[in-house]
């Protein structure tokens, strides 16, 4: 407002746009959004990623406190995939598949290897590997998904939009294992 005129003014001007008289020095409002989160993502299991202003979280679960990094301490951000191979420990009941004599034990066994054949096949894990110049490496379990679910592609979605804002400050982005697949809506290269 202008103090000899009266008349509003837009923030940050030196002078009154209607009557030319100085104006006192005003903060200009903060930008839409500025402190809003960016990155809120829902891992499931307890698991949260969140990145606010210069501060990305992970809460690894309800009861845990959330573990913060500072995104100018970033040196290099990493996705870690792979199969879920602690399914593969279920092989073992092949094991006993081969030595059962009654043939629903043997059915039994041979059915919860098979399982973990399969899990290992359709599921996935995936880490976070954070390289500060504070503290290290940081690494922090995003969880096990099912290839192709709801919550393999919120984890994916939450990597991109993390990759794309600390590429954009120059920090050295890279997925190591199992590559995530192509989205349909992408362009492919």
């Amino acid at each position: 407002m202008c103090g000899a005129c009266g008349r509003p003014q837009p923030a940050g001007g030196p002078r009154c746009i209607a009557c030319g008289a100085p104006l006192p020095d005003a903060p200009l409002p903060a930008p839409p959004g500025a402190n809003a989160p960016f990155l809120s993502a829902d891992l499931g299991g307890g698991r949260a990623l969140s990145c606010e202003g210069e501060r990305l979280s992970y809460r690894g679960g309800t009861a845990e406190t959330p573990q913060v990094v500072d995104l100018g301490s970033l040196r290099g951000v990493e996705l870690r995939t792979r199969f879920f191979r602690e399914a593969l420990a279920l092989g073992a009941f092949a094991l006993l598949g081969f030595v059962a004599r009654a043939p629903a034990l043997k059915a039994v066994a041979f059915g919860v290897a098979a399982l973990g054949v399969l899990l290992a096949v359709l599921c996935r894990s995936h880490a976070l590997v954070l390289e500060t110049s504070a503290a290290g490496r940081v690494r922090w379990p995003l969880g096990l998904a099912r290839r192709g679910s709801e919550r393999d592609a919120r984890l994916l979605a939450a990597w991109d939009t993390l990759a794309g804002v600390v590429r954009a400050r120059g920090v050295p982005v890279r997925v190591v294992g199992a590559r995530p697949p192509v989205r349909r809506d992408a362009p492919r290269a």
